[in-house]
């Protein structure tokens, strides 16, 4: 089976627990194993770093330099890297060239992401159809619809990807990322992801939110998840999402600095998140604890306990939603006005 991670040097601790995380969890269930790393500027001293690492299991480890992108089109003009928020997450646009032609399928994921039980399922899951199957993103519904995004349109998030690279050479999907980057400059929402849920709408097979379990669903209960992620629509069911929160595979710990857990001592997989940092010999990443503004760190006091937990219950939630939706029509706004700029 094939992964495939992107990262720049300054990354390079969570690649590390990420890949060390995925192998304690799967090695036993594949014949061989390949993990492909985008390398974006990556130092040799890490590079060897992550190799002695990787080299205590059964697996291959390669570096493909992302840089390549940059030739493969003199079309990519709206690529060059004063243009963009981070060109690394840019590369897995490329994969199908960036990889080897008689790799057919892969599973792309975000350095932010622990693997915490075996993806054979997955892997075994029929893609044929499909350009990618995806989770669900966490997207709040005014934003869904300045985006115009219906909730048939199933808007994945981009983080953790099981991707059929046959069907994106045998359709050129590139020339179409290339097209949609040409014609919007970039003025586009969560960048590559936008491109993604743009141009194979309809196309994405919408998988167990188990394969990508974000920010709030790892905190808290459904209900309370959902309403301070601004979603009104169904997303998945209340037993889908509960199922998932019980047997999590990918843990993404996306978003701010409050949802993760090398930053947050009090993130419910923190002590998870220890042990594999730990097998990666990358414990100092575990350090580096943030400073929470007022509203996170009342929202953390709250969610610790059930008296916290029956009072975000308790409120309403056109409240929440009123402030929520400010929040992310502003950061939105602040992302289209950044790329206008540039």
């Amino acid at each position: 089976m094939n992964i495939v991670l992107a990262s720049d040097d300054n990354y390079v601790p969570l690649l590390t627990i990420s890949i060390v995380s995925f192998l304690e969890n799967n090695q036993n269930d594949f014949e061989e194993i390949n993990v492909f790393i985008l390398d974006d500027g990556i130092t040799n001293q890490n590079i060897e770093k992550i190799k002695n690492t990787v080299n205590k299991y059964d697996c291959n480890v390669s570096f493909v330099k992302s840089k390549n992108i940059e030739n493969l089109s003199s079309k990519i003009v709206s690529l060059e890297r004063d243009n963009i928020a981070s060109f690394t997450t840019y590369s897995r646009l490329f994969i199908a060239s960036l990889l080897p032609d008689d790799i057919d399928k892969i599973i792309y994921l975000d350095c932010d992401i622990l693997i915490v039980d075996s993806v054979k399922q997955l892997w075994d899951e029929d893609i044929s159809d499909y350009y990618c199957a995806g989770v669900l993103d966490c997207c709040n519904t005014t934003v869904q619809e300045m985006l115009g995004i219906s909730e048939e349109d199933n808007y994945i998030n981009a983080g953790a990807l099981y991707i059929n690279l046959k069907k994106w050479r045998e359709d050129n999907v590139e020339e179409k990322f290339i097209e949609f980057i040409m014609n919007n400059q970039n003025r586009y929402y969560q960048h590559d992801q936008g491109i993604i849920n743009d141009t194979f709408k309809n196309k994405i097979k919408i998988i167990s939110p188990k394969y990508n379990l974000q920010g709030y669903f790892q905190y808290m209960s459904y209900k309370i998840s959902k309403k301070f992620m601004g979603i009104d629509y169904e997303y998945y069911s209340k037993d889908i999402v509960d199922d998932a929160r019980q047997n999590p595979v990918f843990l993404h710990f996306c978003g701010a600095n409050f949802f993760r857990p090398w930053q947050n001592e009090k993130h419910p997989f923190v002590n998870v998140y220890k042990k594999y940092a730990k097998l990666a010999d990358c414990e100092s990443v575990m350090e580096s604890s943030a400073n929470f503004n007022n509203k996170l760190r009342l929202f953390q006091k709250l969610s610790e306990n059930k008296l916290g937990d029956f009072v975000l219950g308790l409120t309403p939630y056109f409240l929440v939603k009123n402030v929520l939706n400010k929040n992310a029509v502003k950061e939105m706004e602040m992302e289209f006005e950044k790329a206008k700029q540039n």
